[in-house]
């Protein structure tokens, strides 16, 4: 009896946590030479918004942007132990990680700690600038989740926003697109999650990452 109320516990925080990861949104886009994307900037927890300023993104090199969701411990520890594990990796061996070889990582690490006891509770998305499989300098995005699923893909969205937006991008994507369409793409999706959604988004955080680096547009000027 004691062991099936520890099993019910541990089943409802993972349900729990799982719920929180849906409550954050992220986009991204990939175009004819960048990537577009963003998240929004409310952190909650239960029914209290306690952020309306939270940056969900991390920097892991000068071309390579992930932005993450989830329960806020999960993806702050998850963040900084991928980014500075490549860091250290730059300073050992003197050179960049690619986008593809940063994925790979990041997929590897989520994949280790799922089968032990400190599984990451961490949906996220990696866009960047770079070498691909192929050798190939590229634009790259990569979608992946709690579970370790990983793919590249042209546009993806993480949480329950995605419910509401993935049919427009399948609708509205193009490949080789430029920044002024996937702009105006992505304030569709914005728009729509705005009024839908019933967690409110009243500000998103949008970056572009190409040749040039990372840069960051405000959502006005889209």
């Amino acid at each position: 009896t004691a062991d099936m109320m520890k099993r019910a516990r541990r089943k409802r925080r993972r349900s729990h946590l799982f719920t929180r990861c849906k409550m954050d949104y992220l986009v991204g886009i990939q175009g004819a030479d960048f990537v577009l994307m963003a998240a929004d900037c409310s952190q909650a927890r239960s029914i209290v918004v306690m952020k309306k300023d939270m940056d969900k993104s991390v920097t892991i090199s000068p071309n390579t942007l992930m932005l993450t969701s989830g329960p806020l411990g999960d993806t702050v520890n998850f963040g900084e132990y991928v980014q500075k594990n490549l860091k250290l990796n730059q300073l050992r061996h003197d050179t960049v990680a690619s986008p593809w070889s940063t994925a790979n990582y990041v997929r590897n690490t989520l994949s280790t700690a799922l089968r032990s006891r400190e599984a990451y509770q961490v949906n996220l998305l990696l866009g960047g600038f770079g070498d691909d499989s192929e050798s190939k300098e590229s634009p790259q995005l990569y979608y992946m989740d709690h579970l370790a699923a990983f793919a590249r893909v042209p546009f993806a969205a993480q949480g329950y926003g995605g419910f509401f937006t993935l049919s427009i991008m399948d609708k509205h994507y193009k490949e080789n697109m430029t920044l002024e369409e996937a702009k105006s793409l992505m304030k569709r999706c914005f728009d729509e999650v705005r009024k839908r959604f019933m967690m409110q988004m009243p500000k998103f955080i949008v970056r572009v990452i190409d040749k040039d680096g990372i840069r960051e547009i405000q959502e006005e000027d889209m």
